[in-house]
């Protein structure tokens, strides 16, 4: 029986995260935001491993871990869409287990378990996170889910060597983690917040040993983490990326706007079970008390890291997830407990309603989820189909690439056509810049992708309707002196919006606002048909300066 159970719980992550992915499964593909370079770099690195440490030092990025990793994956499986997204479902499986191996450690029931499993694996940022490929927190997540299990273990070992192998494995693994993002620095402040709620509580092994030994490790990751960043890439403040970091008002006030306006989209059946959780917490030793508040201390973390950065994607929110699925297990399994039938017919309305509540408002969660897996798709096949066309050119062609705002496609597309398609022959240039010693009788194409109807927020899709009828007008002037359609494919998928977010911007205020957050077309339901498509225009024998002369 108890050999059951256990296959069970072990075989349950692995069904989830599968049908998860399913949708993704039936059509891979690779997409035009840092696949390419993902790619490139990987078949760069093989063979080559330590040169991880030395990857563009100038922007100060320090992430070796995950160029590790990814490189791996390469080297096994090659540019094969469908073999990445085999691993993100070992990924997700893998992340599923861990966490349903922490709610049993906690204490959790395996309704508890059920719970915490489905929140994180429906939710919009594991959607987004695990629907593309390139992102670093299913990566950074798994490193430090082993960390906390193996600390777990030490805590709870009386033999010494056998703890000493457990903390050296969760120090490996958790420098693993910094070293696949860096965001991974709001672990420092995280456990020493559960520090302090054991010092409150008075507890004594093996709940104390394993937050200060957790601590520790954090600490000596972090270290080791800092010296190694020093040695390899630019200080935060001189990176030509890191410098965006800022705690200026302007930087702050948006950004805290963009994240309560995801954590409403997602997770607003969170919130009845906070008010709840208040009530709960006040039972100084009930047995869900710790995994609320470690929970809690968790989720402030993983976004107090992120308000100094000018920009906020959904899974910059995966981390702040997995917390979130262990605070609604630990509140619904507390719920259930108080909804007893000893307990008073008012305070068992009381919890019945605040499950109601939050199994609706979850259910309006699932939907965005579901939109945000659609548009994804959308997107990714119509890049793709595009990416096939212009493989397909003559020799030595040129490709223009008429964008405003997918400035990352002017750099993924030839990397695509040259580690998918083998088209290295292949120039891709902006419009209104000439490619350097292009020959004037090369044939000349114009790309152009538009979008209609675009979610907002939803999955990072690159072009906004703005941008593209701008570039639409472009198109207009470069085809002034002739040129033919070749080439158009679109995706179109019905998508409806709950915008519980758009609420939020009814009271907010400069500069705790970001109106791209804020489209007064829409209300809180929107439905749509989502239209992402590309043009590709052969120009009429232009010269080569023609292009370059072109308006912006």
């Amino acid at each position: 029986m108890n050999k059951g159970r256990a296959m069970v719980q072990w075989a349950a992550p692995a069904a989830l995260a599968l049908l998860v992915m399913l949708p993704r499964l039936a059509s891979p593909q690779f997409g035009l935001l840092d696949d390419g370079l993902t790619l490139e770099t990987g078949r760069e690195m093989i063979g080559r491993w330590s040169g991880v440490l030395a990857l563009i030092p100038e922007t100060g990025r320090f992430f070796p871990a995950y160029w590790l990793v990814y490189s791996a994956v390469f080297a096994v499986v090659g540019a094969r869409p469908l073999a990445f997204f085999v691993v993100n479902v070992a990924v997700l499986a893998g992340l599923l287990a861990v966490l349903t191996r922490l709610v049993r450690l906690s204490g959790g029931t395996a309704m508890q378990v059920a719970v915490a499993l489905v929140v994180f694996a429906t939710c919009g940022p594991a959607v987004e996170a695990f629907y593309t490929l390139s992102k670093a927190e299913p990566l950074q997540m798994i490193w430090i889910g082993v960390t906390l299990l193996a600390t777990a273990a030490s805590a709870g070992e009386p033999r010494r060597g056998r703890r000493t192998a457990f903390v050296v494995a969760a120090a490996s693994a958790l420098l693993l983690a910094y070293t696949t993002k860096e965001t991974s620095v709001a672990l420092i402040p995280i456990s020493l917040g559960w520090v302090v709620i054991e010092w409150a509580s008075g507890t004594r092994r093996p709940a104390a040993r394993f937050a200060t030994t957790f601590a520790a490790i954090n600490v000596v990751a972090a270290v080791a983490f800092v010296a190694l960043r020093w040695r390899y890439a630019a200080p935060l403040g001189q990176g030509t990326y890191t410098r965006a970091y800022s705690l200026a008002l302007d930087t702050l006030g948006p950004a805290l706007f963009r994240i309560v306006a995801w954590i409403v989209r997602d997770f607003a059946f969170l919130l009845p079970l906070l008010a709840v959780a208040v009530v709960l917490l006040r039972q100084r030793h009930a047995p869900w008390r710790r995994p609320i508040l470690y929970a809690c201390v968790w989720m402030v973390g993983w976004l107090a890291v992120y308000a100094p950065w000018p920009a906020t994607f959904e899974y910059y929110l995966l981390p702040f997830a997995f917390g979130a699925a262990i605070f609604a297990g630990a509140a619904v399994g507390g719920l259930a407990r108080a909804s007893a039938p000893a307990v008073s017919s008012v305070t068992r309305r009381a919890v019945w309603s605040a499950l109601a509540a939050s199994g609706l408002l979850w259910m309006a969660a699932v939907v965005n989820a579901a939109a945000d897996g659609r548009v994804q798709l959308a997107v990714d096949r119509a890049n793709t189909d595009a990416v096939d066309f212009l493989a397909g050119l003559p020799r030595g062609g040129r490709i223009v690439l008429n964008t405003t705002d997918a400035v990352e496609y002017i750099y993924e597309l030839p990397m695509h056509l040259s580690e998918i398609k083998r088209r290295p022959d292949l120039v891709v240039q902006p419009a209104g810049i000439s490619a350097a010693g292009a020959p004037s009788t090369a044939d000349v194409v114009v790309a152009t992708p538009t979008v209609t109807n675009r979610p907002g927020p939803t999955v990072r899709v690159a072009v906004y309707e703005a941008g593209a009828r701008h570039d639409l007008s472009r198109l207009g002037e470069m085809l002034r002196d002739g040129g033919e359609l070749i080439y158009t494919t679109e995706q179109r998928v019905r998508v409806v919006e709950l915008g519980l977010q758009r609420l939020l911007c009814r009271v907010a205020r400069r500069p705790f606002i970001d109106p791209s957050y804020c489209q007064t077309d829409r209300g809180l339901v929107h439905a749509a048909t989502f239209v992402y498509a590309w043009q590709v225009h052969r120009l009429s024998s232009p010269p080569a300066s023609r292009v370059a002369e072109t308006l912006r």
